[in-house]
């Protein structure tokens, strides 16, 4: 990223196609979260649609919206709908049909995130029936894992855990997958299914901070499933990580099942402290 902003910096390209080039490298070059380097980055971007707009390339202009969606669904989700019909028309115009594939799952995720359920859902199930179209491979697990996770946060818990498996048996090996897998079978009452994913969970995945933060959440889960209390350390400290880890979202479902805990031992303060947290995430979580 500095490498690129040197270049740029360097004032020796002036041409509208390599400053849109470079300031959309610049704008993708780190995955990041953090909302300093997110807003950086999504100026960089709108900096190289300017450009963009300048020149006869739909090509370009579709990658560089694709990219701008990417960034802003991390950062403003509402920004992000703006360019839904503009990037996917351009995307159409230039024959780019693989990256149109993807530009609509990115869509399905963001309604997702919006809480617009339906709309996400017949987006997920025209790209599993378009599936024999698709020269992909790629997508067809992560269309399983979107689909998946958007029926758990529902609470359709048989879709969710069918989607999951899907996207298992299509080769998905995205962790994230088996807090679907866990947590449906543990509110289906399938109690012995949830142990053993998360015995499998742990003999499929090495140590890394976003399994970590995942096997924490089924330390949790084990001990409600074995009828024992629930640690408040580890509560806490799962809390606490919880902004470092915003893309797993694990806040649609750790709320409700510490709500549902805490109500069950009749700790009426703890549980309203955790449903006040629930909300408030609900509120801000499109933003």
């Amino acid at each position: 990223m500095e490498q690129i902003k040197e270049l740029i910096d360097s004032d020796y390209f002036q041409d509208h196609y390599h400053l849109a080039i470079l300031y959309d490298l610049y704008g993708v070059s780190v995955y990041s979260m953090d909302r300093k380097i997110l807003k950086t980055q999504n100026a960089a971007l709108n900096t190289a649609l300017k450009h963009c707009r300048a020149l006869d390339r739909i090509d370009l202009y579709g990658l560089i919206l694709y990219h701008l969606i990417l960034k802003q669904k991390n950062s403003s989700l509402i920004d992000a709908t703006q360019y839904f019909e503009e990037c996917e028309r351009s995307l159409q115009k230039a024959g780019a049909y693989r990256r149109l594939i993807y530009a609509k799952l990115n869509k399905g995720n963001i309604y997702t995130k919006l809480h617009h359920y339906p709309l996400a859902e017949r987006i997920y199930q025209e790209l599993e029936l378009s599936q024999s179209q698709i020269d992909e491979k790629n997508i067809i697990p992560i269309v399983y894992e979107s689909y998946s996770w958007c029926s758990l946060i529902q609470e359709k818990y048989e879709i969710a855990l069918l989607q999951a498996k899907k996207a298992k048996k299509a080769g998905s090996k995205f962790p994230d997958i088996y807090i679907t897998i866990v947590y449906a079978n543990y509110k289906l009452g399938n109690l012995e299914e949830a142990r053993q994913a998360i015995l499998e969970f742990r003999a499929l995945f090495s140590s890394s901070p976003r399994t970590d933060f995942i096997q924490q959440f089924f330390v949790l889960l084990e001990k409600r499933i074995e009828n024992k209390p629930l640690p408040a350390p580890l509560i806490e400290r799962l809390l606490n990580q919880l902004p470092d880890f915003r893309d797993v979202e694990l806040e649609m479902i750790l709320y409700p099942f510490l709500t549902a805990y805490y109500q069950s031992i009749e700790d009426y303060k703890n549980a309203s402290m955790i449903q006040a947290c629930w909300i408030q995430y609900l509120q801000f979580s499109q933003t």
